[in-house]
């Protein structure tokens, strides 16, 4: 599965990684934020901060805005937009 098609954000971060065979302190690392933080994003455990977003982001090869847009907008029509390419 690519990681851009899961379903929650968590989701895609824990594909992310195994993706490309990180533990979860090593992926922390990579995404520059702190390991508890990286563990609340893959656990979907409540909404990560602007700033651990942003770099999850950056690890995902993905805008803010794609990832807001993807995974924290209730628009069901924008988010089929969005998974069809269509923004």
């Amino acid at each position: 599965m690519n990681y851009k098609d899961a379903a929650t954000l968590g989701q895609a971060v824990k594909t992310w990684r195994e993706d490309h065979h990180y533990r979860m302190g090593d992926a922390a690392k990579v995404a520059n934020i702190p390991y508890a933080s990286f563990q609340r994003i893959e656990y979907d455990q409540g909404n990560p901060r602007i700033k651990n977003l942003a770099l999850i982001a950056r690890a995902l090869d993905m805008s803010t805005d794609e990832v807001i847009a993807r995974w924290f907008n209730d628009d069901d029509d924008k988010k089929r937009s969005i998974t069809e390419g269509n923004i």
